[in-house]
């Protein structure tokens, strides 16, 4: 790889291995939110000294939402941090693992928001409103789901914070008070 890449440097295969992992990714998750989601309606509900049931409910529903908002902020940070290392390193394939990971973290994320909807099944409202924190969580997992035209972007992008390679060494030109000399 030079020290410029370009978007048409990245294969059809490696674009296309890298998209089915995404995806087998947020498939996989998309799972597990849909079997905690049918789990919750056979949990018992289950009393809490400490909170009651609308405690419970104002708690689960504040953290899923700080927890989803900030997941949002911090894949922009992470996706900053990724494209900032591939202008030093010019890795494609580094970048497609961070990338890889940065989406990992997210939708960890949003599974933690499917989460809350557990507490608010089992000591909050009840299973009814704890679906909608499944289904919260599966809109935002859907949103993210990942294609071409993102990671095409993510490579342009990434692309256009690395330096550009001069064709020519920087060569110190003669001034006109300094003619080179025969």
């Amino acid at each position: 790889m030079t020290a410029r890449s370009s978007d048409s440097s990245l294969s059809s295969v490696q674009l296309q291995n890298h998209l089915k992992a995404m995806r087998r990714t947020v498939s996989a998750f998309g799972g597990m939110v849909v079997a905690l989601a049918v789990t919750t309606f056979f949990l018992p509900r289950l009393g809490n000294e400490l909170v009651s049931p609308t405690g419970a409910t104002l708690i689960g529903a504040a953290s899923a939402l700080w927890i989803g908002f900030s997941a949002n902020r911090d894949a922009k940070a992470r996706m900053d941090r990724i494209r900032r290392a591939f202008a030093v390193h010019g890795e494609l394939d580094r970048l497609l693992r961070d990338h890889h990971r940065a989406y990992l973290a997210v939708l960890l994320r949003l599974l933690v928001v499917a989460g809350c909807g557990i507490v608010v099944a089992v000591w909050g409202a009840g299973a009814g409103l704890g679906l909608t924190f499944f289904i919260l969580a599966g809109i935002l997992m859907a949103m993210s789901w990942p294609t071409e035209h993102k990671t095409r972007l993510l490579i342009r992008r990434a692309e256009a914070l690395r330096p550009e390679e001069r064709s020519t060494p920087n060569v110190q030109r003669p001034t006109s008070k300094s003619a080179p000399k025969d």
